[in-house]
């Protein structure tokens, strides 16, 4: 086993957490346990049944970002810390909190303990009154580790079970390396612009309905910083959408931007900056068309031919919560990065 920091900073304290030393250390391990987007929290009965433990409930509801209907970033699972057993331990993702007024309160992050692919945060509080201003100031970081260990697993599933040749295609055609979701197919090959489709049915109230995911990636020459402005990515996007992405009658694809905006961010990004969109999309240009559903898209530069790159991923599945799906969508736009020559 080994130690290496975690990100997490209480007290100015960069905090050490355990793992294994590669993949074949863990290779006995067995798989883990839990759906995807589920956390399961641990804690003292003493926790849960005060003020603290309504605090961390109502930050455990924290909203996915960008979709069309309120969902959670993540479904939690309650467990007293007495009622920790075996049946648990292979859970995906476990936030275990401990109260200890020996110690500083601090945060762990370790990966492998008891399954593979699996990510533990033991939070150590000194005493219940430092949940408050952990959950102010560090809490959603904390999530957003385990929604980046999503995205990770799902990225180890593409490659396991992805078409190799068609990630060889796409490599050819944008100069750009990645990992495709099993099932998606090529649609457009253009000067600048692909489009890739997956359509598929899955049951609901007894009936089977459609979920259409597609992933674009176009690119244009880049000159000028402000290509990367909010403003000049959206209309980018806006323009690519309405010129390559059809919809019924005389309908294309567009940015909903009438009751929720965009959510555009500066990420770090491979060890670059980057902007992250999240949002959502609609047909527009006709009447009585109704579709439109959540999108995730990210810009970044190419050095190597003095591109700008925009990836983006779409759903469509109006009976269905959105989550899982934009989850998988950004496991694909995250797996893309300039080829090496």
């Amino acid at each position: 086993m080994r130690y290496f920091a975690y990100l997490i900073l209480i007290s100015s304290l960069l905090v050490a957490g355990c793992s294994g030393d590669d993949d074949k250390s863990s290779s006995y391990l067995p798989g883990n346990s839990g759906n995807q987007g589920e956390i399961l929290v641990v804690a003292p009965s003493i926790l849960w049944a005060s003020d603290e433990g309504n605090l961390l409930i109502q930050g455990l509801n924290k909203l996915f970002p960008g979709l069309p209907a309120e969902e959670p970033l993540f479904t939690h699972i309650q467990v007293k810390t007495e009622g920790f057993g075996d049946v648990f331990k292979t859970h995906r993702n476990i936030l275990e909190i401990r109260i200890d007024p020996t110690n500083k309160t601090q945060a762990v992050k370790r990966e492998n303990v008891f399954a593979k692919q699996q990510i533990q945060i033991i939070l150590t509080l000194n005493n219940l009154r430092d949940l408050e201003p952990f959950m102010k100031t560090q809490f959603y970081q904390l999530l957003w580790t385990f929604h980046n260990a999503e995205i990770d697993r799902l990225s180890s599933r593409n490659r396991a079970f992805g078409k190799a040749s068609l990630n060889d295609e796409i490599q050819d055609m944008t100069g750009l390396t990645g990992i495709i979701q099993e099932d998606f197919e090529l649609v457009v090959n253009q000067p600048s612009f692909v489009w890739l489709r997956l359509d598929r049915e899955k049951p609901i109230g007894g009936y089977l309905h459609a979920i259409k995911q597609g992933l674009m990636i176009y690119s244009r020459p880049y000159t000028d910083t402000v290509q990367f402005s909010d403003s000049s990515l959206l209309i980018w996007k806006q323009e690519m959408n309405k010129k390559h992405i059809p919809g019924p009658k005389t309908s294309y694809m567009g940015i909903e931007d009438r009751f929720i905006k965009p959510i555009i961010s500066s990420i770090n990004f491979r060890g670059e900056t980057a902007k992250e969109i999240r949002g959502l999309w609609r047909m527009q240009g006709a009447k009585g068309v109704f579709m439109g559903g959540p999108f995730y898209a990210l810009s970044f530069y190419n050095p190597q031919n003095k591109k700008q790159y925009l990836v983006e991923g779409y759903v469509y599945g109006p009976q269905f919560n959105k989550r899982t799906f934009v989850r998988e969508i950004e496991a694909i736009v995250k797996s893309y990065k300039p080829s090496v020559e």
